[in-house]
């Protein structure tokens, strides 16, 4: 069964001005072959949003359909039932004729936030990731 892994995630600032854009840079290995995602942030986009909307365009260029992902949120919860933070990520999906909205989570020590934001991101797509990958190949 063919599937993404997450091989490496990076998110620095574009120059040294504290105030300058960020830019995400996320990649995904699949059967191999590695395939690079990247997003410079917006005015307002948090570090969470930068890495998801990162992974999410990995993960449309990894695939061999069209597919359109829309990140929803992307955020850190810290429940008192947990010792370390829960991260989700809710996207919308078009993928055809056919609108879904799914939803990912990762429990992570704070220290590799950014890793699992993006493995978050990837557990919001993987079903139909699978799906598509085990119909064209």
């Amino acid at each position: 069964m063919a599937r993404l892994i997450l091989i490496d995630v990076k998110l620095e600032a574009i120059n040294s001005d504290p105030n300058a854009p960020k830019e995400a840079s996320v990649v995904l290995s699949l059967k191999g072959h590695r395939i690079k995602g990247n997003h410079v942030s917006e005015p307002n986009q948090d570090d969470l949003a930068i890495v998801a909307i990162a992974t999410l365009k990995a993960v449309q260029d990894a695939l061999p359909v069209a597919v359109e992902f829309t990140l929803r949120n992307a955020i850190k919860l810290t429940p008192q039932f947990l010792d370390t933070p829960l991260l989700v990520v809710i996207v919308d999906l078009v993928y055809g004729r056919s609108k879904y909205e799914l939803t990912g989570a990762c429990q992570c020590e704070e220290i590799v936030i950014n890793r699992g934001i993006a493995q978050a991101a990837l557990d919001a797509t993987n079903r139909l990731v699978q799906f598509i990958l085990s119909e064209t190949l």
